[in-house]
């Protein structure tokens, strides 16, 4: 049952009591001191002791805080490392203390603490109504007669895309959602509430719940618009009014992109396992930015899935992302991490360039041992074609092309120690990858490339250099997650907007997440 609320316990005073029985009594007590257990915790939060921001300190407490934070940078610096006292810290030593070169303190994104906000001022016309009762009695717990008398205590107002089929276009719908409240036979008044979801530790400072101005297909659109159309924040505002002549703020986009992050989240275990149990998995990475840090964009993508990861450039890292229940073939680029799977493919694209790289040198003599090693591998590469386009081979690629392989070996093994840094290196990765490079002219039905990777990369690499990343690790998985669901969706020829509404509608009322769109056959 629902915690019990201010409008609640103001009911129940010593009269409504002795007129209710000994075991709903009990059932409440109950009920009441935990409740009470939970205030007293969340009483004893601080910044010391929980994630709360250093800001929600009370004031009183404030001063002693900055006070040591002034003295620990102050011991830290030259002057005390000289053996030089500092002075007493105070509200100037701070303030230069946080001050950058040019004297002026630094500010993070977003409204500073204690500035003036902004309420709407654009009224919408409401074009229908929607009454939520409360079910049971928040006291006794009985069910509450459908037919008896209620009234509205709260309400909120959503803003919905219309569905105008047969007609084209796009329409707006405004429902006004009130809460009812309803008075029970125990002479208890009880209020329907709104869902909220419970708080999240992985998703710190978004809040899920069914009081949003946005509608589900309304907010799939915004999420649309600033991952697929890579439109920044401001570009979507712009486009609602210009559009839709709807006015939303650069911080309702951003919080609704963020909640349906949270709301999809559920579906990553159903992406990891498809890609889990794929045959045959093409993985990639690229740089990404987040708060200035350096990390790495991830993406393990099969015909009908996309899973894309934001984190290190480590081992750990890839494994996390594709455990060693993978049996399949992971096809990928000479990454040091992915050596680790036995069961691999090279993409051939990447070592073509090196050798074209070798064959275009100013030194004649890379050049020239360059070339040769290109016309060997390209000689394979039309090997590995020419065994697919036949109906029935003879024999595979590796018998026939034995003395091509043999030369390029040799090429190998004589300039792995050449005094051309280039040229020993593509020299040693040949050798160190030589039989999973080479492992197509044994299967020549495996892909030789890892285009599927790079191509799913390339939409994302374009978003970086527009957004420049991202700020936090929360909107790092975030952006991970709707890039993944957004890319399978794609792949599966799915609306992209119907399953982000679902899974948006579906977390604002506390039910579980929809599944994936289905395989096409």
């Amino acid at each position: 049952m629902p915690n019990l609320s201010d409008h609640d316990l103001r009911q129940m005073d010593p009269g409504w009591q002795e007129r209710q029985p000994e075991e709903m009594v009990r059932g409440l007590l109950a009920r009441a001191l935990d409740d009470l257990r939970q205030a007293r915790d969340r009483l004893k939060q601080d910044p010391t002791n929980s994630s709360r921001p250093s800001g929600s300190m009370e004031p009183w407490r404030g001063g002693a805080a900055d006070e040591a934070a002034v003295s620990s940078d102050v011991a830290s610096s030259d002057d005390v490392q000289a053996g030089n006292a500092p002075e007493q810290p105070g509200a100037k030593a701070s303030s230069l203390a946080k001050a950058g070169a040019d004297g002026i303190a630094p500010r993070g994104p977003g409204k500073p603490p204690g500035a003036a906000g902004f309420g709407r001022t654009q009224k919408l016309a409401l074009t229908d109504t929607e009454c939520h009762r409360p079910l049971r009695c928040a006291a006794c717990g009985q069910g509450l007669d459908a037919a008896a008398p209620r009234s509205a205590w709260t309400g909120w107002d959503c803003i919905e895309l219309a569905s105008v089929a047969p007609a084209v276009g796009l329409q707006l719908r405004v429902t006004r959602h009130l809460l009812m409240q309803q008075r029970c036979t125990c002479g208890h008044l009880s209020r329907a509430q709104a869902h909220r979801a419970a708080e999240d530790p992985a998703w710190q400072g978004v809040e899920i719940g069914q009081q949003r101005l946005l509608g589900p297909r309304l907010a799939a659109l915004v999420v649309f618009l600033c991952l697929r159309m890579r439109l920044s924040r401001q570009r979507v505002r712009e486009l609602m009014q210009v559009l839709l002549a709807l006015d939303l703020s650069v911080g309702l986009i951003d919080q609704t992109v963020q909640q349906a992050a949270r709301a999809v989240a559920p579906l990553e275990t159903s992406l990891v396992g498809d890609i889990e149990r794929a045959a045959l998995v093409h993985a990639d990475e690229t740089g990404w930015r987040e708060a200035g840090q350096v990390l790495w964009l991830w993406v393990l993508i099969v015909p009908y899935t996309a899973l894309y990861l934001i984190g290190a450039r480590t081992a750990e890292m890839f494994d996390n992302a594709l455990s060693t229940a993978f049996a399949g073939v992971l096809m990928s680029d000479g990454y040091g991490v992915y050596r680790a799977r036995a069961n691999r493919l090279r993409c051939w694209a990447h070592l073509l360039r090196k050798l074209r790289g070798l064959a275009e040198s100013t030194d004649p003599r890379v050049a020239t041992t360059g070339s040769a090693m290109l016309g060997h591998f390209e000689r394979l590469q039309q090997a590995v074609y020419e065994a697919r386009g036949a109906d029935a081979p003879s024999a595979a690629p590796a018998a026939v092309m034995a003395p091509v392989m043999q030369a390029l070996r040799q090429l190998c093994e004589h300039h792995r120690d050449d005094r051309h840094d280039k040229l020993r290196e593509v020299a040693r990765e040949f050798l160190l990858d030589w039989d999973v490079i080479l492992r197509p002219l044994a299967e020549p039905h495996l892909p030789l490339t890892n285009n599927a990777a790079e191509r799913a990369l390339r939409h994302y690499v374009i978003a970086r250099r527009i957004g420049h990343g991202t700020r936090t690790p929360v909107t790092s998985r975030g952006y991970a997650l709707l890039a993944s669901v957004i890319e399978t969706c794609r792949l599966r020829a799915a609306s992209i907007i119907d399953l982000l509404a679902h899974a948006i509608d579906a977390a604002r009322r506390g039910w579980p997440a929809p599944p994936l769109p289905a395989i096409p056959k």
